[in-house]
């Protein structure tokens, strides 16, 4: 029976991932420049969290604030939070350099 119960739970965790992190995939193939993350996660970022808040808040309502049903929706909130800024931290960081090139013509 316990182990009916972890497999249930861990079936749960791992479709809540899935389902978060195809979302926010979505948005991102969706988008002009899907290898701008940075300006996807401006324009798209605010609009989602909203929404998921909205969502989250709706659920814990509805189910007449059970502590179980806070807890799932906390976690998915700051699941999503978490796999947003993975997104972020992954996004390949410009080169900057600071060489300075001689204004001088090459000389023999």
């Amino acid at each position: 029976m316990i182990a009916l119960i972890v497999f249930a739970l861990f079936f749960i965790g791992l479709m809540t991932f899935v389902i978060i992190r195809i979302s926010i995939s979505c948005l991102f193939w969706a988008s002009k420049n899907p290898k701008d993350k940075q300006s996807v996660f401006k324009a798209c970022f605010p609009y989602y969290i909203i929404i998921l808040f909205a969502i989250c808040l709706a659920f814990i309502i509805k189910f007449d604030k059970n502590e179980i049903v806070v807890y799932y929706f906390s976690i998915v909130y700051f699941l999503t939070l978490f796999i947003w800024r993975s997104e972020l931290k992954s996004s390949p960081k410009k080169n900057k350099s600071f060489a300075v090139e001689p204004n001088h013509p090459k000389l023999p």
